[in-house]
C-alpha cells in the first residue's frame, strides 16, 4: 500500500513485528497475524466491530484520539465497506 502496510492483511511493518511475523509477504504468516490484531482491537474497544474496523485501519490511537471513527475518508469507506461485506454474507442488518 502507499501507507506501507504489507501482504493480505495489509500489515504495517511495526505491526507485523510486534506480533512476531518475520515475513510479511507470507500468507499464513501474514493471515494469522492479522487475525490476531483484529482480535486484540475488538478486545481492546469492548466488542464494538466498527471501532475494531477503524482501529485496525487507522490505528488504536486514531480511534481513542476522536472517540469513535476517525473522519478520514479512507478509513470511514473501510468501515462501511466491512461491514456491508458481512451484512451481504451474513444476512444480519444494522
Amino acid at each position: 500500500s502507499p501507507k506501507g502496510a504489507q501482504g493480505l492483511m495489509q500489515l504495517m511493518p511495526a505491526t507485523a513485528r510486534r506480533l512476531g511475523v518475520a515475513d510479511a509477504f507470507d500468507a499464513r504468516q501474514n493471515i494469522f497475524a492479522g487475525t490476531q490484531y483484529l482480535r486484540m482491537m475488538l478486545d481492546q474497544f469492548g466488542g464494538d466491530v466498527d471501532l475494531a474496523l477503524a482501529a485496525y485501519n487507522a490505528g488504536p490511537g486514531a480511534v481513542a484520539r476522536y472517540g469513535g471513527i476517525p473522519p478520514y475518508r479512507e478509513t470511514q469507506t473501510y468501515v462501511r465497506r466491512v461491514l456491508d461485506y458481512m451484512a451481504q454474507r451474513t444476512g444480519a442488518t444494522r
